[in-house]
């Protein structure tokens, strides 16, 4: 009797209930129990007037319509009435319950709220009963309830999270085997999760697999008590599994896409960048990004704007000179433009351009980059670059200061005592004048006279020399201490490098160990301060790295398009281990308060400002540095011409 449909009750006499079957007691134990007993008492009467078979109709509220048929059953002394659930109440519960859960699934909400509406659509038709949603956790491979309904207190442990893996639990065993399984009576069931449940000889439970696309994606469980659970019910949660899936699934990847949305708006509001597209017609179609802080204006005001409107004619056509090389298929190139900002502001952007196609046409999509500030600054660092430059000559002017000032008082000491030689030789001469006139011819005055003169003439020379010398110190300081704000041009550099070498010389008193072999140099790009003050730092640091001995060498050698300058010494090298660092700003192997690790960084950077290399070879026999710098085509065919 409990495995059929239909609902079968036994009556007495009287029309009170007796025994029923599990589909009827579901009915008469539930809201409509009052509506059905008063409706048996009518029935049983009608048949006690003579009629062999009374049948009605009752609506139920919520449970639809049920048909009702009663008629005497002598073998049990009474009645008996069979109840028959009108089937189109069942498929209007069940159209109600897939309306709902369309509803649910073409709405944007979150997959908690899809899934309780469904599950409390569902709950109306399953009268008494309670529900669960599980969904798998890949993360933590757990089930965690999604959504419930009508769980009272003391079966809250059934919404608790489970392990997808557990079988001892029907939800765990339904998701493990994504088989349907259908307890009639919890206290006899085979798992242990749900045996020990509060009143588990009064309940029956079900678990479905939830599925979207093959996958079982989560459990759909219900319980509640033993009578609730027909065969229609089953029936009905069965057909309604899979769709909860797909709604969930679909909830969920709404969700996702919800937070893809933010993301990329909130990556866009928070770019360093200004992104436009510009439309067929030239107008700003979409805009994000840092657009108030570059155009002033924000991302809204920006569209359907002329984008042509924040650039002057020179910046306009430079624009679409990229958005050409783009069209003609070349790389995407970036292009330094002015921005008439909507404030009346000139802000100076790193523009990048690519284009593309959709059906409305050709799309120009554009990031401009702020770099006001960052040009600003480059131009400080640039200042102070070059006023570390100047300081760094001046001091090592400073450190040769006491030799040049000697060097220039040995010629000054001659040059003295020869004026002063030739002002006696000359007071003495014109006295033997006269002498001599007053004598007529006196052969040994006259060679007297020729002697002197002769002297005069060597004293005139040394002093032109000792003059000389001190004019070409002079020179080099000059040139050395004055700052070059020349561009590069193409010129003889042996000026600049016998310039360094003349001065080092000097100071240094060190005329016997230099030794520069330059002649008939080609013309090369540089600048005549800036290669002294290099050369001139290879000089000293050759001369520390020597000692008391060695010699230096200063060559040259063509090489191509390249003119290689070398400042050798015969020290004993650079040490390996600190090889990789020389060209590094304030490392230096001198002892402290002697160098300041500055020298060879600049000169480094000094000839790559000309567009040259510096580099060095090394070993136990000394080092050689290589001062590289560019030999101009046209200094070639004049060589080439002779």
């Amino acid at each position: 009797m409990d495995e059929l449909p239909l609902g079968v009750v036994n009556l007495d006499r009287r029309g009170v209930v007796r025994h029923t079957n599990t589909s009827a007691s579901m009915l008469i134990e539930g809201s409509a129990g009052a509506t059905l007993r008063t409706a048996f008492g009518a029935m049983c009467e009608r048949v006690q007037e003579g009629e062999p078979m009374v049948e009605s109709v009752l609506s139920l509220g919520q449970v639809g319509e049920v048909r009702v048929l009663v008629s005497r059953a002598p073998c049990v002394d009474g009645y008996v009435a069979v109840l028959e659930r009108d089937s189109t109440a069942r498929a209007r519960a069940e159209i109600q319950v897939m309306r709902s859960l369309l509803s649910a699934a073409t709405e944007a909400v979150d997959p908690a709220v899809a899934a309780h509406r469904a599950l409390a659509t569902l709950s109306a038709t399953l009268v008494g009963s309670s529900l669960a949603l599980y969904e798998h956790d890949q993360r933590t491979q757990q089930l965690a309830c999604l959504a419930h309904v009508n769980v009272a207190p003391p079966h809250a442990q059934l919404v608790g999270p489970r392990s997808s893996s557990d079988r001892l639990s029907l939800v765990g065993r339904v998701f493990a085997t994504g088989q349907p399984l259908h307890v009639a009576d919890l206290s006899r069931a085979f798992f242990p999760f749900e045996r020990g449940l509060s009143g588990a000889d009064k309940m029956s439970a079900m678990a479905l697999p939830v599925q979207n696309k093959g996958e079982t994606v989560g459990v759909l469980y219900v319980w509640g008590p033993r009578s609730s659970l027909s065969a229609g019910e089953v029936r009905l949660v069965l057909g309604l599994a899979d769709a909860l899936g797909s709604l969930v699934r679909h909830a969920r990847a709404d969700t996702r896409l919800k937070q893809q949305q933010v993301a990329l708006e909130t990556l866009m509001a928070h770019l360093p960048d200004a992104v436009l597209e510009r439309g067929p017609q030239g107008q700003v179609t979409q805009a994000g990004g840092r657009c108030e802080a570059i155009f002033a204006l924000p991302a809204a005001a920006l569209r359907e704007q002329p984008l042509a409107r924040f650039f002057n004619s020179a910046d306009q056509a430079q624009f679409d000179a990229l958005v050409e090389r783009c069209r003609a298929g070349q790389s995407p190139d970036v292009a330094k433009l002015q921005v008439s900002a909507a404030d009346g502001q000139l802000r100076r952007c790193e523009v990048s351009v690519w284009v593309t196609h959709d059906e409305g046409g050709e799309v120009v999509r554009a990031i401009f980059r702020d770099i006001t500030e960052r040009e600003r600054l480059e131009q400080q660092v640039q200042q102070a670059r070059a006023m570390a430059i100047h300081h760094d000559r001046l001091a090592l002017i400073g450190q040769l200061a006491a030799g040049v000032a000697h060097e220039i008082n040995n010629p000054l000491a001659y040059v003295k005592a020869n004026l002063a030689l030739f002002g006696g030789m000359q007071r003495t001469l014109n006295d033997k004048l006269a002498k001599a006139r007053q004598l007529a011819a006196d052969p040994a005055a006259d060679a007297e006279i020729v002697e002197l003169t002769r002297e005069l003439e060597e004293m005139s020379d040394d002093s032109l020399k000792g003059v000389n010398r001190i004019a070409a110190i002079v020179a080099s300081l000059k040139g050395m201490s004055r700052t070059h704000s020349d561009e590069l041009r193409s010129l003889d550099p042996t000026e600049a490098v016998m310039q360094a070498v003349t001065f080092f010389v000097g100071a240094r008193h060190c005329a016997n160990r230099v030794d520069a072999r330059l002649s008939n140099l080609p013309e090369a790009i540089c600048e005549v301060g800036g290669l002294s003050q290099v050369v001139l730092n290879l000089l000293d640091n050759a001369f520390d790295a020597m000692g008391p001995q060695g010699h230096i060498t200063v060559s040259a050698e063509v090489h191509g398009a390249w003119l290689h300058l070398k400042v050798a010494d015969q020290g004993p090298g650079i040490p390996e281990a600190v090889q990789q660092r020389v060209f590094e700003p304030f490392f230096t192997t001198k002892p402290v308060g002697k160098g300041t690790g500055l020298g060879l960084h600049i000169s480094y950077q000094i000839i790559e400002q000309f567009g040259g290399h510096l580099r060095f070879q090394t070993g136990p026999a000394g080092t050689t540095f290589v001062i590289e710098l560019a030999i101009p085509p046209e200094s070639k065919e004049r060589e080439a011409h002779g």
